[in-house]
């Protein structure tokens, strides 16, 4: 930053009268460049600068420290934030009403004493304005020991209601891809679905989907295209064989980790325009969603793992020590963001419980309890109060857990009225074949399927021969399948 000759060159004779009045420094000329000269030598002399230290208010002092703390500077909307503004006057209306005399604000009196000034910097690609103490003074003004923002976040009571994080998404990712295997799913320009496609598929999850607004297939949806998962296949969405076997044959968590890392990374899910409490309104400006993630579970990892702690607790703890994390610019006003409720714009930090609190709790309690990091919990009437990061959202957070070990696959059971039971712990690799050739009943604890005429016709058009469907049945069965079931199979192939 610049030093004190730099930045009283900067300012206008009034402003030069103004600080030398605050000073009580007597100036020798109207010269504004030997003004410059007498107060840069004057404002770093140790007896004026003890004398003004002496004369600080306490807020002012406090406002100081703070800045020296942060090695001398901060951005200005930070600080003027917390500090108080520093009002813009022109030489004229300056010299008549005299606000040095009365600031309004600690910063205002940091400012009219010359002990801080504004410049533009860039940091990290983005220009930003910052209130400084120039290079030369910083040095004599007394040190402060930096102190790290706490981040505290309340425990909480074990929840009335719990709704555990789990390995559901897992589950529904296969249904998902199944009943892409097996239906023609054409989704419309934007990427949703037919409301004929959102019931089918919401039939078989184990979430059952808000037909009106389906945020959690759309998810899943788009997740699984990220992946490579399913891609447009002659105008239908269709698993991708590679990929999708990949994966399906993958271990429980290795799926699920996929699953986290892929929305982790992902620049093209943007949380904020999907805050049901919100209407974002496409004007010009963006967001970037990957830098608020980021910063969200940065925040989190700052939190013990496998403790109920409180939401609103947590939330106002990022308000405390982070509340740009998602706009370092500190840009209040350029974003349009109805609120649903009033119609109302959000503008202005006055907003921000309500736009970037609202998004906070909606990161954790959607995308995060959808990908098994987090549970949730409510009180007796149902009111979400409390969340807990999983194993499985350590895992993520990179924080110390323990994943639940793997549990071997267990074996499918095929009955002799043609019905196949599928345990949710099985193999979804197996379960994905199982589905081109049966029709599914249920899914729960165990997934439910009926080898029907139309199920291996469909099979068989596919190119499934029944000496391969005979092979799998014995396979995923340990061998367990029917005599009847085998000799149905058998007569349909002699027939065909």
């Amino acid at each position: 930053m610049k030093n004190l000759r730099q930045c009283l060159t900067d300012c206008d004779m009034a402003m030069l009268r103004a600080i030398a009045q605050k000073r009580g420094i007597e100036l020798t000329s109207n010269r504004q460049r030997e003004v410059v000269e007498q107060l840069a030598e004057k404002l770093v002399q140790p007896e004026s600068i003890a004398d003004i230290l002496e004369r600080l208010k306490p807020q002012e002092r406090e406002a100081l420290e703070s800045l020296v703390s942060e090695g001398g500077r901060n951005k200005l909307h930070l600080f003027v934030r917390q500090h108080g503004e520093i009002r813009a006057f022109g030489p004229g209306r300056l010299e008549r009403e005299r606000p040095w005399e009365n600031p309004v604000s600690a910063a205002e009196g940091l400012w009219y004493s010359g002990l801080i000034y504004r410049a533009f910097d860039e940091v990290e690609g983005q220009t930003s304005e910052f209130i400084f103490v120039p290079q030369d003074l910083l040095p004599l003004l007394p040190e402060v020991e930096k102190k790290p923002p706490a981040f505290v976040v309340e425990a909480a009571p074990t929840p009335s209601v719990i709704r555990e994080g789990d390995l559901t998404l897992v589950q529904d990712t296969c249904a998902f891809l199944s009943y892409l295997q097996n239906k023609d799913v054409k989704p419309f320009k934007d990427g949703g679905l037919a409301r004929r496609d959102i019931e089918g598929v919401s039939k078989r999850f184990l979430v059952k989907e808000d037909e009106e607004e389906p945020e959690r297939l759309a998810f899943l949806h788009h997740l699984c295209q990220r992946l490579g998962l399913a891609h447009m296949s002659e105008g239908f969405l269709k698993p991708n064989p590679p990929e999708a076997k990949r994966w399906l044959q993958a271990p429980r968590a290795e799926q699920l980790r996929v699953l986290q890392e892929a929305w982790r990374d992902d620049p093209g899910w943007n949380e904020l325009w999907r805050v049901k409490s919100l209407r974002s309104e496409p004007t010009g400006w963006r967001n970037d969603p990957l830098l608020a993630r980021k910063k969200i579970l940065e925040h989190l990892a700052e939190c013990p793992p496998e403790q109920w702690l409180s939401l609103a607790s947590f939330t106002s703890a990022i308000k405390e020590s982070d509340p740009d994390f998602q706009r370092p610019d500190g840009d209040y006003t350029s974003w349009y963001i109805r609120e649903v409720a009033t119609g109302q714009y959000l503008t202005g930090f006055e907003h921000w419980d309500q736009v970037e609190g609202a998004l906070i709790v909606h990161l954790v309690t959607k995308p995060l309890y959808w990908l098994g990091a987090t549970s949730l919990g409510y009180d007796a009437e149902g009111n979400l109060r409390s969340f807990l990061i999983t194993p499985w959202g350590a895992a993520l957070l990179g924080l110390p857990g323990e994943i639940p070990a793997e549990v071997p696959p267990s074996l499918m059971v095929v009955q002799p009225d043609f019905t196949i039971i599928a345990p949710s712990g099985g193999s979804l690799y197996d379960r994905f074949q199982l589905e081109r050739v049966a029709a599914w009943q249920s899914s729960g604890d165990s997934y439910v399927y009926r080898i029907t005429r139309d199920s291996l016709a469909r099979g068989l058009r596919q190119g499934i021969k029944i000496e391969m469907i005979l092979a799998f049945l014995k396979r995923v069965s340990g061998g367990q399948v029917p005599r009847n079931v085998v000799s149905a199979l058998r007569r349909v192939r002699n027939e065909g």
